[in-house]
């Protein structure tokens, strides 16, 4: 589940970590009445997932409540990319005088959370890890240790050139960040920017967390977000059964796998071979032929969509019977863009058959990397 900036900020907040004064807003006039009320130059940020709100006109700075409304005005029902804004987010404006970056994220390789530092806020962490790779830093933690000592984060900021009393504002962060993510049972938690203002204060200024769909039933809090902070890809997914997580809107590869742990890993191996993952579907375990046809057919409607890799294992799923259902949403979609199939496990070699059929590539006794090196050259990138 894929929280909106904020709810994200709510929790984030509720976390101890300071966020701006903020009000929401369903249309203009509530706009208008939330910039009276905050009493400051504002800013008025769409409530959409997708990045790039600002480069899109979606984000305006304001000076007072009717300019609040008429900012609110433009906004409202504009579309970005498939979203349509139905509300906004009025927070006060910060004094700006740094902008730095800090998330915690789930290291499959080593099954680990990993807290990334930089003091290069305010742009993707992909383009800072691409243009300046030294700029981050990266502090694996040890998921069976209570507490991580603070001086970690200490030493992490002190890295990126913080000093006195702002390094120890952004240690807190970092700390209560981790904790948050253990909290929710989080795949991403982010802080970008993290803003430190003119006064010294420390503020988490934008917020992203992303929450693992099935640990829901254990954070009651959250069941209220999942019908307003899903994608509609997402509903759609939820009703036939799987989990659809919407990754980046500058993606042009869609990952369905089975099981989020494999799905994640594939999307770290398509970043490695230059992709952009748009989007992965958890296929779960005990798929139906249906199913599995539904699945391919909802990442299909993935905005941007140019190729899509299917991996899957057939323990408790069988490959005979994905097959199937992958030959199923041939015969009832038109599917335009290259697919490749890396398929092994229970049944295989009479999935394998059924996919022959199709003429699409498949990976029988390969790898991940070299299904995503083939589903990139079929891509024209």
């Amino acid at each position: 589940m894929y929280l909106y900036e904020y709810q994200a900020k709510k929790v984030v907040g509720d976390a101890g970590i300071p966020v701006p004064q903020n009000r929401l807003a369903f249309n203009p006039e509530e706009a208008r009445q939330a910039a009276e009320e905050i009493n400051k130059p504002s800013v008025v940020k769409a409530q959409v997932r997708a990045g790039g709100r600002g480069k899109a006109g979606l984000i305006k700075l304001v000076k007072g409540s009717q300019e609040a409304y008429s900012s609110a005005q433009d906004i409202f029902g504009k579309y970005h990319h498939g979203e349509m804004v139905e509300k906004v987010l009025v927070e006060e404006k910060l004094d700006i005088a740094k902008e730095l970056y800090v998330s915690v994220v789930l290291d499959l390789n080593k099954a680990k959370p990993v807290v990334l530092i930089s003091a290069e806020g305010g742009v993707d962490i992909e383009q800072i890890a691409e243009s300046s790779p030294e700029a981050i830093i990266r502090v694996e933690v040890d998921p069976l240790e209570k507490d991580t000592p603070e001086h970690k984060w200490v030493e992490a900021w002190g890295k990126v050139g913080l000093r006195g009393k702002q390094l120890l504002k952004a240690a807190s962060v970092a700390s209560k960040l981790l904790n948050l993510f253990y909290k929710v049972d989080a795949f991403t938690v982010e802080i970008n920017p993290l803003v430190i203002t003119q006064a010294g204060d420390v503020i988490a200024a934008d917020a992203k967390v992303i929450v693992d769909d099935s640990s829901l039933y254990r954070h009651p809090e959250l069941q209220s977000y999942q019908e307003l902070s899903s994608h509609p890809l997402e509903i759609e997914a939820s009703k036939a059964g799987v989990s659809y997580v919407s990754i980046s809107s500058e993606g042009f590869v869609g990952i369905v796998a089975g099981g989020a742990g494999l799905s994640m890993a594939t999307m770290d191996a398509v970043f490695e071979y230059g992709g952009i993952p748009a989007a992965f579907l958890d296929l779960g375990g005990g798929i139906s032929e249906v199913g599995m046809a539904e699945s391919l057919k909802i990442m299909l409607k993935t905005e941007g969509m140019r190729g899509i890799i299917i991996n899957v294992f057939g323990g408790i799923n069988n490959c005979e019977i994905m097959a199937k259902g992958i030959n199923r949403a041939f015969q009832e979609a038109d599917i335009q863009v290259p697919i490749v199939v890396k398929m092994r496990g229970h049944s295989q070699e009479e999935g394998w058959a059924v996919l022959e059929n199709l003429q699409i590539p498949i990976i029988k006794h390969g790898t991940t990397d070299e299904a995503i090196k083939l589903l990139l050259s079929k891509i024209k990138m």
